[in-house]
């Protein structure tokens, strides 16, 4: 057993090495399928984290009229609450309304003193709605618009982000199609050039395929060795790619964490905490890659 592991990882390295150039870029393309693979399907994931969170800053805030009692602010809480549409009411006070103003506007003493002269509270309560997706606002401002609420409600603010969102859907498939599309192409061509460089080195090392036969090899034993070969460039590749992608995230991360700043994500952090499931996935894929390619070209030019 171990006498057949280790012939099999000396001819597998011989094979490598006889055609080095071949597999040097072997590895190349697979280390460009790789990273492109990996960019695409990380920046999806990115845009995904993005507009998800454009969308819970989405929300309706409803300022009432200063006259108007607790009871009925609070009455059409209860009233918003019970719609399937929303997901949550948060409720201010005249008077919290009062001091929070007062809190932006510390800087401001023509403004605060403006406001102590007055005998009444000039604010009014106010309700923040968050809708349980972006799609249900049109339907609680319709709401909100009824007669029964004409002389209660003040004004309405509708932090519209939808122009934001649809931006960054378009952009995200677009990114998405121009990346899965890119990869396909270099899925394409690592496909091709293992096949063909397993193929030459079945050529170059017929007359050791002979000889093996001769003396009574199994077929295994004459077809492991270009198996491990192609794991070889796979497992090779991840590692190149790793060296590559993590170095250069270090570099563009700051910028892409500056254009998104403000919005709950981060580039860096994400590719940082899922190291390991990045790292199973291009090995996995890397070594599918190879072992497939190869398999179809010992199937059909290693005669054994």
């Amino acid at each position: 057993m171990w006498l057949f592991f280790f012939r099999t990882i000396k001819f597998a390295f011989q094979g490598f090495i006889r055609n080095i150039w071949l597999s040097i870029v072997t590895i190349v393309i697979l280390v460009l399928t790789l990273f492109s693979v990996t960019m695409a399907a990380g920046i999806n994931v990115l845009a995904n984290q993005a507009i998800g969170s454009v969308q819970d800053k989405v929300d309706v805030s409803v300022y009432f009229k200063p006259e108007v009692q607790e009871k009925d602010v609070l009455n059409v809480q209860n009233r918003l609450e019970s719609m399937a549409q929303v997901q949550e009411v948060t409720y201010t006070s005249a008077d919290e309304a009062l001091e929070i103003f007062k809190a932006k506007h510390a800087d401001d003493p023509i403004i605060l003193d403006s406001i102590n002269q007055l005998d009444v509270n000039p604010l009014g309560a106010t309700l923040v709605i968050k809708a349980t997706s972006t799609d249900q606002y049109p339907a609680i401002i319709t709401t909100l618009d009824g007669q029964e609420y004409a002389t209660l409600i003040q004004d309405k603010s509708y932090d519209d982000n939808q122009k934001v969102i649809g931006r960054l859907n378009d952009l995200s498939d677009r990114v998405q199609k121009i990346g899965f599309g890119i990869s396909a192409v270099f899925i394409i061509i690592a496909i091709l050039i293992i096949f063909n460089t397993i193929r030459i080195n079945i050529y170059t090392h017929r007359e050791e395929i002979g000889i093996m036969k001769l003396v009574g090899a199994s077929n295994w034993f004459v077809r492991a060795p270009f198996l491990v070969e192609s794991l070889l460039y796979g497992l090779l590749a991840v590692v190149i790619c790793l060296g590559i992608l993590y170095p250069l995230l270090s570099v563009i991360g700051p910028q892409i964490n500056t254009f998104f700043e403000g919005y709950d994500l981060n580039f860096t952090q994400y590719f940082s905490t899922q190291f390991w499931q990045i790292v199973g996935w291009q090995i996995l894929f890397a070594v599918a890659l190879s072992v497939i390619s190869s398999l179809i070209a010992i199937s059909r030019y290693l005669r054994v």
